[in-house]
């Protein structure tokens, strides 16, 4: 059932400071109502939303598209209707160009273009060879299909949507005046999809077989076309090459978990190092002209574990036991010294007969191996054995102290009665 009218947002959301975008609906929604309804009744609908949300919040609001079914013949036929929005939003995917895109948009709208998404994957995979062979795709990651990771052709499409982003940008000072019809002054930026590989979107893959490999009763005449034969693959941790066929992509085919410009590498259960593509450093050169690649900012997977069992301890903080920890053998953080990791008391591993299988909630890798004599998450604490060992040393202490102390009384006793004794003798003889 479709909604007939916006309602107010709620007043929670206005309250956020740090908010100054609402994007309403998605993508996939609007292609779906406008199907459905005349364009008047939809752009009518979200021009109510986006009046409502700014008598509740001083913020932006823009609506998103796809740029599919003549998204800017939409706009100019019905887009005067939501004139309560302050931009168009769409996500755009034409190749190593735009095309005539920002013209379009330029001649059937007097509002700015923001691109929620753009750009292109990083992997060259076998399946887009043949464009008239639409059977299922058996090639999978690092066989010798000749598929490959390809970050060359990732960088210079993006480079190449930047730049012309750039041409068509809403911040030169002639854009001041800008107003319908003008193609160079319709953008106000754009995002490049994405920051990392996204492993969870083999799940719902445009091309799909149902049910995948490896389950018994695959078909390969249940797949879409050009579907890999694993998808979808709703394992987030397996990076599998799911996607569908396209033209405009630089293999022909679009493989939606590489689109990263930077790639996640496992370290442990849910701790992951990333590595930057060739477009990182691209990307970076548009935007600060430096050609530095300073890739410290990237931690690897021994800073990332190691970085989670310092999280689990104290960083060798002096304790109160500390005197009992230099008997152990156990460090203690110097002035200066970064933060030890499981308190300079264990060591850091992701073996699973150590860390355990872990919970729903939480993860079991990396953990602390403490040392003997130390106990908790992070080897912040004395083991019981060496509780159970001071309790007995000290019961032993006041056990030998009470002997001393009995045997110097006894002794002292003993002497005074003898003194006495030999008093009195010396006193009778006398």
């Amino acid at each position: 059932m479709l909604p007939t009218r916006a309602t107010t947002p709620r007043s929670a959301c206005a309250q956020c400071p740090p908010t100054r975008l609402w994007i309403w609906s998605s993508p996939t929604l609007l292609t779906t109502v406008a199907g459905m309804l005349r364009y008047k009744r939809l752009f009518e609908f979200i021009g109510d939303a986006a009046a409502q949300a700014k008598a509740a919040a001083e913020v932006l609001i823009v609506s998103a598209f796809a740029d599919v079914d003549g998204l800017a013949d939409k706009i100019g036929l019905a887009g005067d209707y939501a004139g309560a929005l302050d931009a168009w939003t769409a996500q755009v995917y034409r190749g190593s160009s735009f095309g005539n895109f920002f013209e379009q948009m330029g001649n059937n709208t007097g509002k700015p273009v923001l691109l929620t998404e753009y750009g292109v994957d990083a992997y060259h995979d076998a399946c887009g060879r043949d464009k008239l062979d639409t059977s299922p795709c058996y090639n999978t990651l690092g066989d010798a299909s000749g598929s490959y990771e390809d970050e060359e052709s990732q960088a210079i499409f993006a480079t190449n949507l930047t730049r012309e982003i750039h041409e068509a940008s809403s911040h030169f000072a002639e854009c001041a005046s800008a107003k319908r019809g003008d193609d160079k002054c319709i953008c106000m930026g754009g995002f490049l999809m994405s920051w990392a590989d996204e492993y969870w979107k083999g799940a719902k893959s445009q091309a799909a077989c149902a049910p995948p490999k490896p389950s018994p009763h695959f078909s390969p005449r249940h797949c879409q076309e050009k579907a890999h034969v694993t998808c979808g693959n709703w394992d987030a941790s397996d990076h599998d090459l799911c996607g569908y066929p396209l033209e405009a992509s630089p293999d022909h085919y679009v493989n939606e978990e590489w689109f990263g410009i930077t790639s996640p590498k496992r370290c442990a259960d849910a701790i992951d190092a990333l590595r930057p593509r060739e477009i990182y450093w691209t990307m970076k050169k548009i935007w600060t002209g430096s050609d530095d690649r300073d890739a410290s900012s990237f931690g690897t997977c021994d800073e990332m574990l190691m970085g989670r069992c310092v999280g689990l301890g104290d960083g060798g903080e002096t304790a109160w036991f500390e005197p009992i920890s230099w008997l152990l053998g156990a460090r203690t953080r110097r002035a200066g010294e970064k933060p030890l990791p499981c308190s300079g008391r264990g060591k850091c591993t992701t073996d699973l007969k150590q860390c355990g299988a872990g919970t729903a909630n939480a993860s079991a890798t990396p953990c602390c191996a403490c040392h003997f004599g130390f106990a908790g998450a992070g080897c912040t604490e004395l083991d019981v054995r060496v509780y159970v060992a001071l309790f007995g040393a000290g019961t032993l202490a006041v056990l030998l102290l009470s002997m001393i102390i009995s045997s110097v009384a006894t002794t002292v006793f003993s002497s005074r009665r003898q003194s006495k004794a030999d008093l009195q003798e010396r006193l009778l003889s006398t």
